[in-house]
Formats: structure tokens, sequence, C-alpha cells
């Protein structure tokens, strides 16, 4: 058998174990990390708790509400905070309640897995996702379930929904979305929000994956 032949033979044994293999992480992903996404549900604690709290937020003279794509209505009163970092919390109509991080444009930091954002325009932005490991301590990470070393890139627009950390042996996760630059008196900020979620059908906690599939996932916000 020639060299030439010898390739051949190679090629043809190794090309399919190597499709084989791909396959087989696909569909294990998709199994364990993609389809469980669809089984969170939102925490809605302070809606079961506070059942007039949305209406209460909605009529204050310096509150600020919001339209999500999914036809649900969000109002925050006026965040507080200092010039580097402010924040609230945005109740929606239909009982979810998270808490809005306002970064201004001199002092953007990101947190969880998102190392860096760069606003591209009033609503988009790239994001870079990162095991932020000389942010956080050994211990959280852990408790996060980090345990692989990332660092990825995504184009976000306004809404966009995605997984920021997952925890509780991937019961819990942290749903973000991302809002925009938001200007209060006359300074932009970057705006992001979080809720909590829920799940008995344990997602496996697999960074990136666990991130680049939780983007479309429809968490109901």
């Amino acid at each position: 058998m020639n060299s030439v032949d010898t390739l051949f033979v190679i090629s043809a044994i190794m090309v399919p174990l190597l499709l084989i293999s791909l396959n087989y992480e696909s569909i294990n992903d998709f199994y364990n990390i993609a389809q469980p996404l669809n089984d969170f549900v939102l925490d809605d604690w302070i809606s079961s708790n506070y059942p007039d709290r949305f209406q209460e937020i909605k009529e204050l003279d310096d509150s600020t509400c919001f339209v999500t794509p999914t036809n649900n209505q969000y109002c925050y009163k006026k965040p507080k905070g200092g010039e580097d970092f402010k924040s609230t919390h945005p109740i929606g109509d239909n009982g979810i309640s998270g808490e809005l991080h306002l970064e201004p444009l001199h002092n953007i930091t990101g947190y969880w897995t998102m190392k860096d954002i760069t606003p591209i325009n009033q609503d988009s932005a790239v994001i870079t996702f990162s095991d932020n490991s000389e942010r956080y301590p050994n211990d959280t990470l852990d408790r996060w379930h980090v345990t692989e070393e990332f660092e990825f890139t995504k184009t976000v627009k306004k809404y966009d929904t995605f997984v920021a950390i997952c925890s509780n042996n991937g019961k819990n996760l942290e749903v973000m979305q991302f809002l925009g630059i938001i200007t209060i008196e006359k300074v932009d900020y970057v705006a992001t929000w979080h809720i909590g979620a829920a799940s008995e059908n344990a997602v496996n906690c697999k960074y990136p994956q666990i991130i680049q599939a939780s983007f479309g996932v429809d968490f109901g916000i």
C-alpha cells in the first residue's frame, strides 16, 4: 500500500469518528443544556407577597416604564446610587421582578460572567463573557460551577436575554436582559437587569455553552 492509499484509509476512518464525536457533543449539549432551559420559571416572590406593587410603582411621579417584545410592561422607581453605579428594581405586570444595574460609560465594569461591555450605539453593545477568575474568589466560582477557562464575545441588542450564572447544582439561574443605554440627569448608563429563575429539572452548568444556548430562549421576560 503506497502513502496515498494509506492516507486515504486513515482519512476514511478518522473523519467519520470526528463527525460522530462532534455530533455526540452537540446532541448531549442539546438534551443537557439547551432543552432544560425551557423549564426554568422566573422568580415572582415580590409580586406574590405584594400583589399591588406593580401598580404602586407605575403611579409614582418619578417612575419609568418599558415594554419588552413579549408585551410585558415593567416599571421601576428612580434609581439610587453614586455617579459610578446606580440600581433599582423593575417589577412587571406579569408579577416578575428583578434588579436593574446602571453603569456609566466612564465606569462600565460588567459583572458575573460579563467581563466587559462595549456599547456600539444606544441599543446595542459587544459583551465579552469570561470565567472572570481574577474578579471573583475561587469559592464563588465554585458555587457558580465555573470550572472552565473561557472567553467569547457576543453582539447584543436591546431586550436580548441570556443566562449569566448557574448555581445550586443546575437548579438556579440568573437571567439577564440588556436594555441598552439609559440617560439619567444627562448621564448615559449601560443598563442590564437580572431575575432569578429555578427548575427541578437541573441544567448542566457547562460554560460557555450554557450562556450561548440561552440566547433566544423565551424565559417569559
